[in-house]
């Protein structure tokens, strides 16, 4: 799973919901991977301290995740060729989409498999691997949330107790501070992960170190 954001972290919980037996979770940020695996028990890879195709296939047994999801989107980083192509053509407004994550979930999936793709993208994707997806035989599932067919059912779990999302709360703030609160997330993403803010709230946070 590539992006341990907010989405990615519910989408490693909504993983195990689903059935999966292992997640391994891929970010950059500290503070990300480490809720990913206290909260999410997920697998951590840095994809700045390793070769994340390399390391997929050496810890699935060379066969590759069985589903990839991509949690990211159009502003992916990335240190290799294509991330670094893709980031010159958007500053020269040549391309609005940055798909590194994309293209590395296709190359790692497994022959068969399946890429999921709740991150957004803008417009025409460039360089897009689609024989590799067709020679694979894989299958794609993306768009925006269905909230009328999963609200309820959500809802049931956390009543239920099942789940609790309130977990990716890093900080809680009045709306007065959501300037602040911005600038502090574009910034600070090791310690601001998901802000909460209220029109007549109290600030608060907690540590996620």
């Amino acid at each position: 799973m590539w992006g341990c954001g907010p989405v990615g972290q519910l989408a490693i919980k909504s993983a195990y919901l689903l059935g999966a037996e292992r997640v391994i979770a891929i970010d950059h940020v500290p503070a990300r991977l480490e809720m990913a695996a206290a909260e999410g028990k997920a697998e951590t890879l840095n994809f700045d301290e390793e070769t994340v195709y390399d390391k997929l296939t050496d810890m699935t047994g060379g066969m590759g995740p069985d589903a990839c999801i991509d949690c990211v989107g159009l502003e992916a980083h990335g240190s290799t060729i294509d991330a670094i192509f893709d980031r010159a053509r958007a500053a020269m407004f040549l391309a609005t989409d940055r798909l590194h994550a994309l293209r590395q979930a296709i190359r790692a999936c497994r022959k068969g498999g399946t890429i999921s793709v709740p991150g957004v993208y803008g417009g025409f994707l460039d360089k897009f691997p689609f024989v590799a997806a067709f020679s694979k035989g894989l299958t794609f599932k993306m768009g925006q949330t269905h909230v009328h067919k999963y609200l309820k059912p959500l809802l049931k779990l956390i009543q239920d107790r099942k789940i609790d999302p309130s977990f990716v709360i890093t900080h809680s703030l009045p709306l007065r501070d959501a300037p602040e609160a911005y600038d502090n997330f574009r910034n600070n993403q090791d310690e601001w992960i998901k802000v909460v803010l209220k029109p007549n709230g109290a600030s608060g946070n907690r540590s996620v170190h």
